[in-house]
């Protein structure tokens, strides 16, 4: 049996539609009352006790201070955030002027025994004083060459004794501190020598094979063969045109110049032709010794008397005449 089934929730009938199969309708249970509670009076609230307030004792004045003005110190604390210099030493030089390091290493003589700031205080852009002059330390109470001027046309301080006179404008001034000596023979032997500067021969300090120039360098030699040492045998460069020499030029060097005695001697085969010509043209050029001085008087006295000198009849040295 079909039909609809009805449920009774709170004494209230639902009536529930499209159940297949019939349900007796069962009568909703009267709902049930909820049992009385007992309400618990609450509790009066507790005052907190009453807690005495300790009277604030009034602020002290600090004592007045007298201000006292601050002791200056040695050094000025640097302000937060401002630049510090750094002193600079030896180690860092050498990251930038290494060469200039072992140029001082190998050649600075005194020099190398002081550091690099000894000299050169400061470095661009914090501070200019980074050449010092050289009269800093040499002056001319020491000796009279350090009265000279332009020290650095000569010198450099990284190698002070490797002198190079090219750059000098008047190499002469500086020289003749040292070397008045030969000042004073250019002068009283004047030459185109005594024209020159004294760089115009001497490009560097010294007398080491480079360091200046050699005879042959200017002038040709009297024979091909000539080197220089036989140039110094006659000539000084300070008096070139005072020809002085001792006895052991060779016959060959004076017939550089004097090629027709020289041929006359070779020829005629006298006795003078055995004879090197220092032995009568001794000492100096154009020295001449006097045939008496070999010969004494080989004639009667008639003869010398009449004929007193002996060229009259023999013509010439080099060339006798029999």
């Amino acid at each position: 049996m079909t039909g609809n089934v009805v449920y009774a929730v709170d004494s209230t009938a639902v009536e529930v539609v499209g159940i297949a199969e019939a349900v007796e309708t069962v009568p909703a249970e009267p709902a049930v009352e909820g049992k009385a509670v007992e309400t618990v009076p609450a509790e009066p609230a507790v005052e907190p006790e009453a807690v005495e307030t300790a009277p604030v004792e009034p602020a002290v004045e600090p004592e007045a201070v007298s201000e006292q003005p601050a002791e200056e110190t040695a050094e000025a604390t640097p302000e937060a955030g401002a630049l510090q210099l750094i002193p600079l030493t030896d180690a860092d030089c050498v990251k930038c002027h290494y060469a200039v390091a072992v140029d001082v290493d190998a050649h600075g003589e005194a020099h190398k025994e002081l550091s690099c700031m000894e000299c050169h205080e400061e470095h661009p852009p914090v501070g200019t004083n980074a050449i010092p002059e050289c009269s800093n330390c040499h002056t001319e109470d020491d000796n009279a060459h350090f009265a000279v001027q332009q020290c650095g046309a000569c010198h450099n301080p990284h190698h002070p004794l490797l002198v190079d006179f090219t750059a000098s404008d008047d190499a002469r001034s500086a020289c003749a501190s040292c070397h008045q000596e030969q000042v004073d023979e250019l002068a009283a032997n004047p030459s185109a020598h005594t024209e020159q500067d004294c760089n115009a021969c001497h490009s560097q300090h010294g007398l080491e094979q480079g360091q200046y120039q050699t005879c042959l360098d200017c002038h040709e030699g009297h024979t091909p063969e000539m080197i220089l040492e036989n140039c110094l045998e006659c000539h000084k460069p300070h008096s070139p045109l005072n020809i002085i020499f001792d006895d052991t030029v060779a016959v060959e060097l004076c017939a550089g110049c004097h090629q027709d005695k020289a041929t006359a001697l070779t020829t005629l085969q006298t006795k003078h032709s055995e004879m090197a010509c220092v032995e009568c043209h001794s000492g100096k050029h154009k020295n001449i010794t006097a045939c008496v001085d070999c010969h004494d008087q080989p004639h009667d006295q008639y003869m010398h008397t009449k004929f007193p000198e002996c060229i009259t009849c023999h013509r010439d040295p080099h060339n006798l005449a029999r």
